[in-house]
């Protein structure tokens, strides 16, 4: 009698990469486990050995806008004996090598999203170059082939698509340079906007064009009369003793005071809340101070930015770039 499809796909795992990016299907008797957010192992016995490891990356990428500039990409050594296919829009590479005692196999399957999204998908298996351990391995590169050829990659695209070109977009933004205050000076991506308050005390940075996302900087002097009196107290305890006052009533993790020079310095930290309208709730922000120690008085800009989004990769990309700009800021006074 012949098995339908829906009896196959039954003994089969189904599983979804990042928001259903790509989905692949394996035997029901594998184990599997999720490393992390992108990276997946695979094992196909009670030994838990071999291990096939998957990885899944978006990238976004206008430059890789032909073919012979993808197989560029995708082949690591022109050396080496590989196998690569295109099936409409997605290529697939894979080879055969021996590293010291060890032989390893490397599957690369490369999406294309026009007009320039892409979505990588790994695959690796490592074993003893022994006699061995290729009666255990034979059986499990023969499942590949067939692991590979289910793959389904989204035909449309996800977050983590909109995720990569975020990524793309901060870190080849145009910088243009931004005075506030005549205190501090910004190099911010052209397409972030500033408003300034009414009162000129603090400004707002919003930084995507549906306005979600934002930073607030706001500027303080803070009066060093106890400095003149006593020259015993140095700028390092002077700072340090201002940080304790600061978020003595505030919870923070993460904290960590840098200093670029005698008087320049640099602390950051992660700031938890209870939410006022859900106590089931913790709102977090990740705040920096920016503080220069003069004669008699520090100057203090800080910069606040809320943790709003669900995915933690979107909040880390506009920090890497914050944290790139904020330490890069030019004290003016």
């Amino acid at each position: 009698m012949t098995k339908s499809k829906d009896d196959f796909l039954e003994k089969n795992k189904k599983i979804e990469l990042l928001d259903s990016t790509a989905t692949l299907l394996f035997p029901e008797t594998c184990s599997l486990n999720f490393k992390d957010l992108n990276t997946l192992e695979v094992t196909f016995s009670k030994e838990r050995y071999p291990v096939l490891g998957i990885n899944i990356q978006c990238f976004d990428n206008p430059k890789l806008n032909s073919e012979t500039k993808i197989k560029r990409y995708l082949i690591d050594d022109e050396e080496i004996n590989f196998r690569l296919e295109r099936k409409g829009d997605v290529f697939c590479l894979n080879y055969e090598v021996a590293v010291e005692n060890e032989k390893l196999v490397i599957y690369k399957l490369l999406s294309i999203l026009k007009p320039r999204n892409f979505r990588l998908l790994r695959f690796a298996i490592t074993w003893p170059d022994s006699k061995q351990a290729k009666k255990v391995i034979e059986p499990i590169l023969a499942k590949l082939p067939k692991i590979i050829e289910k793959v389904k990659f989204n035909s449309q695209r996800t977050k983590y698509d909109e995720l990569a070109s975020l990524d793309y977009n901060l870190s080849n933004a145009r910088l243009v340079s931004n005075d506030f205050w005549n205190v501090i000076k910004l190099l911010l991506p052209l397409k972030w906007r500033v408003n300034i308050s009414k009162n000129d005390e603090y400004a707002q940075i919003i930084m995507d064009l549906k306005g979600n996302f934002s930073f607030l900087v706001e500027k303080f002097f803070v009066n060093t009369t106890l400095k003149s009196k006593n020259n015993e107290i140095n700028n390092d305890k002077l700072v340090e003793n201002l940080i304790k006052e600061i978020t003595k009533e505030v919870n923070i993790t993460n904290a960590k005071l840098k200093k670029s020079d005698e008087n320049n310095f640099l602390f950051y930290f992660i700031a938890s809340e209870i939410d006022v309208n859900d106590s089931t709730k913790v709102n977090k922000s990740k705040i920096w101070y920016r503080l220069k120690v003069l004669e008699d008085k520090i100057v203090i800009i800080s910069f606040v930015f809320e943790l709003i989004s669900d995915i933690e990769l979107e909040n880390e990309l506009y920090l890497e770039k914050l944290n790139q700009i904020i330490g890069a800021a030019e004290i003016l006074v």
